[in-house]
């Protein structure tokens, strides 16, 4: 609807009447401008009063050029004008339609006609005067959200990129594609999320997506596309005590002792490809993520200090981390030192690869760890492992809340643990005045609570199982790996 140009809405939604007094009558009552509230919210009903007040402002003038009012202050302006008053006026619409009032009952009728015009197709009133807008109107969202996607493709998989996109979309359709970045409001957004709510959305699956919001807002607003300070997706959804409860007890569970053996005994182990067998290992005795795992090189194998080492990184081709805490260099367990895996590292290496599994595609739709996850969990079914309790599920993430509540069993502190596993503390305490522990010093920490009690020569013999005719390897093979491998250096 169409507003008259003497309409202002406040901040608060109340509309306000404003007006400015004619350049030659200014000086007789001191003042440039005449504001009122006109105390309502509705658009309609401030339509009818600034038709009302119109008429009575421009007899008021009238009588102030005439000299029937002398020296007027503003507070007999608005006497005169008082919306509770029923001074005499007669109103000329601009489509032609004539209202006049002589006393009380006749403005309440005149009211009433004006709200049935109204309330019919806007009337022929001429535009408000268009005000410079104080911010530029940025760009479309439609273009900010094309621009947005090509800037995060190179670092995101195709799968988490589509799903991003998809995401982010939604929101752009809802809100308008022609609208502008910088006339978005948290309003918008909370009329998104409601719309997604109606729409029988779940509280974690709307909470994914306002993520991708806040990333493309936060993106923005770097670009210089979205000027505000504020990003209107946050604070915008939580979970409820009763959903956090569910997601708890319906999330992954850990593993208890038993079940750890049953999955890596010789007999079921061997199960798994050569691959997924050396993933599952780096599983049980880093509690990286899958994709953390999935997407390892044969550079991240490293010595410092005489400790082999093993880091998680995004600065190799294909690679990301979930959060700026998950990149780290965590200590390799003895196990695995036993195990032989800097003796895969070496054997690839003279193999000519880069990667720690070399068929992983760099490029697969559903990121480099997927292959693992589902290995993983076809492995759990074979060997009928199943939540301890009987509710919530098992998976390869499980490895990480058992690695993690292991070392907490075995008392060792939230510091250790957090840089261990990726997690981040931050409260000033371990942002401002910590250091990072060394390799040495975290593993004299943890390794002694990641102790799972296997038959490491027996689960050695199916990491090292050779195909026919193949002759053994060195018995000093591994020795000499790990000699060649301690020229590699951060």
């Amino acid at each position: 609807m169409r507003l008259p140009h003497h309409l202002v809405r406040h901040p608060s939604g109340i509309f306000h009447y404003r007006q400015k007094i004619p350049l030659e009558l200014q000086a007789v009552t001191g003042r440039k401008v005449i504001k009122k509230s006109l105390r309502t919210r509705c658009p309609k009903t401030a339509q009818a009063w600034a038709y009302v007040l119109a008429a009575r402002y421009d007899a008021v003038f009238h009588a102030v050029r005439s000299g029937e009012m002398t020296k007027p202050t503003v507070a007999d302006l608005l006497a005169h004008v008082d919306p509770a008053d029923t001074r005499p006026y007669e109103l000329a619409l601009p489509n032609g339609v004539s209202i006049k009032a002589t006393d009380a009952a006749d403005h309440a009728r005149a009211m009433e006609a004006l709200k049935l015009l109204v309330a019919q197709p806007p009337l022929d009133v001429a535009p408000a005067t268009p005000q410079p807008s104080k911010t530029p109107p940025g760009m479309k969202l439609a273009a900010a959200h094309r621009a947005w996607v090509q800037f995060i493709a190179p670092s995101t998989i195709r799968k988490t990129l589509s799903i991003k996109s998809s995401a982010v979309s939604l929101f752009v359709e809802h809100a308008g594609r022609a609208q502008p970045i910088n006339g978005i409001t948290r309003t918008d957004v909370a009329g998104w999320v409601q719309a997604l709510r109606n729409a029988g959305l779940s509280t974690p699956t709307i909470v994914n997506k306002l993520s991708y919001l806040k990333g493309f807002f936060e993106w923005a607003k770097g670009a210089g596309h979205y000027i505000s300070s504020d990003n209107p997706s946050t604070g915008q959804l939580t979970y409820s005590h009763r959903e956090k409860r569910l997601r708890r007890k319906l999330g992954f569970k850990a593993l208890t002792m038993e079940q750890v053996r049953a999955l890596y005994e010789p007999k079921a182990f061997i199960g798994l490809s050569d691959a997924a067998r050396w993933g599952a290992l780096l599983g049980l005795y880093t509690g990286a993520r899958v994709a953390e795992i999935g997407q390892l090189t044969l550079a991240d194998f490293l010595t410092i200090d005489g400790v082999f080492c093993v880091r998680f990184t995004d600065d190799g081709e294909g690679q990301s981390l979930k959060n700026k805490a998950s990149e780290r260099t965590v200590p390799l367990h003895p196990d695995l030192i036993e195990l032989g895996v800097m003796a895969r590292v070496g054997e690839l290496r003279e193999r000519g690869e880069t990667r720690f599994f070399p068929g992983v595609k760099v490029d697969g739709v559903n990121g480099m760890g997927n292959w693992l996850s589902k290995a993983f969990t076809r492995h759990l079914a074979a060997c009928k492992v199943q939540p301890e309790s009987g509710v919530g599920k098992v998976g390869f993430h499980s490895l990480r809340k058992t690695v993690i509540q292991a070392m907490q069993t075995a008392n060792v502190s939230s510091e250790h643990r957090a840089q261990f596993v990726g997690h981040e503390l931050d409260d000033e305490h371990h942002t401002v005045y910590s250091r990072q522990y060394t390799a040495a010093e975290l593993l004299a920490v943890v390794g002694p609570a990641l102790r799972w009690s296997l038959d490491l020569a027996a689960v050695r013999a199916t990491l090292f199982e050779l195909p026919a005719g193949r002759k053994p390897a060195r018995k000093n093979a591994q020795s000499a790996t790990q000699t060649r491998s301690t020229s590699k250096s951060p």
